[in-house]
């Protein structure tokens, strides 16, 4: 669940697949999109049902799919690679996150953004490792033409908005079980922190979370009256290593001490160099957190990357 920024109410949430208005003959049954990607029925099903390929349903519970959705899917993974089987891996013709920089233009469509997401998510362990690749190798590389003037301020926005759509519904598709510990998200960075809200959003929900969005550059007072009227289980503050370290330091200051009052655990991360304060566990990637947000809920042992520390 996403809140607005500075306190505002609930904003809507984001549906699973966006339709756009499309034409009549772009909206497709689940039989039709099974045959354009030559797999059966039941295998997109499966695949739906896992939240690899984007999808809606009909007020009967019919599923949908939009034909350029699937066009994309297709030319994203080859089904022959075994996508329905845990022990294979995925082909894909896009290939790694830092291949799609040559692709960009086609990711600003944040349903072709979104079925790249679900096609590497199928390769990856988790969410968190997923999260890491785009941010590593997309990401970055997005920022670095940036700097250099190979991409416009334009066109840097309109990938980073796709993404961070994209990542929300990838979210939307996971639902906690009712009464799942809530853990609130927050980044005192500008707009640039909402990538990482993005994704800390979907891999705390993976590991069974209810989550609140606060949002980015969110005041300190504000975001400590949500923890007290809140008091979530979890409090993650995130920002990129862009952020600066006077900034951090005021955040990070009142919003432990409000943690700490409440019972809530604090972590923080996101790349940014983060003064150490007592109560506060630290963690550099998504990967990180992933794997300390099991730890915590008890739906995984010791292994894998670091814990939050």
């Amino acid at each position: 669940m996403r809140f607005g920024k500075l306190g505002g109410g609930p904003s809507s949430t984001v549906p699973p697949m966006s339709l756009n208005t499309p034409r009549p003959d772009d909206v497709i049954t689940l039989p039709e999109a099974a045959r354009m990607l030559g797999v059966g029925p039941t295998t997109l099903k499966r695949w739906s049902d896992q939240g690899r390929i984007p999808h809606t349903r009909t007020p009967g519970g019919h599923r949908r799919f939009l034909r350029s959705v699937v066009q994309d899917f297709r030319s994203l993974v080859d089904p022959r690679a075994g996508m329905g089987r845990s022990n294979s891996p995925l082909s894909l013709q896009m290939g790694t996150p830092g291949e799609w920089l040559d692709r960009a233009n086609a990711l600003t469509d944040p349903d072709r953004m979104e079925a790249a997401l679900l096609a590497l998510r199928s390769t990856t362990a988790d969410w968190g490792r997923a999260a890491d690749l785009v941010v590593r190798d997309f990401v970055q590389g997005l920022r670095g033409r940036r700097t250099t003037g190979r991409l416009s301020a334009g066109g840097w926005t309109g990938l980073r908005r796709s993404l961070v759509r994209a990542s929300t519904r990838a979210a939307g598709r996971l639902r906690p079980k009712v009464g799942a510990p809530v853990a609130l998200l927050a980044s005192p960075a500008g707009e640039d922190g909402e990538i990482l809200l993005a994704f800390a959003d979907t891999v705390l929900r993976e590991k069974g979370f209810s989550t609140l969005e606060v949002g980015c550059a969110t005041e300190s007072e504000v975001l400590e009256q949500m923890i007290e009227e809140q008091q979530p289980h979890l409090v993650v503050l995130l920002a990129d290593s862009g952020t600066d370290a006077a900034t951090l330091t005021v955040r990070i200051g009142g919003v432990a001490r409000v943690a700490v009052s409440c019972g809530s655990t604090l972590w923080v991360g996101g790349g940014a160099v983060w003064p150490r304060v007592d109560g506060a566990g630290h963690f550099h990637t998504m990967a990180e957190l992933a794997a300390a947000a099991g730890r915590m809920l008890g739906n995984e042992t010791g292994g894998g990357q670091a814990a939050v520390r």
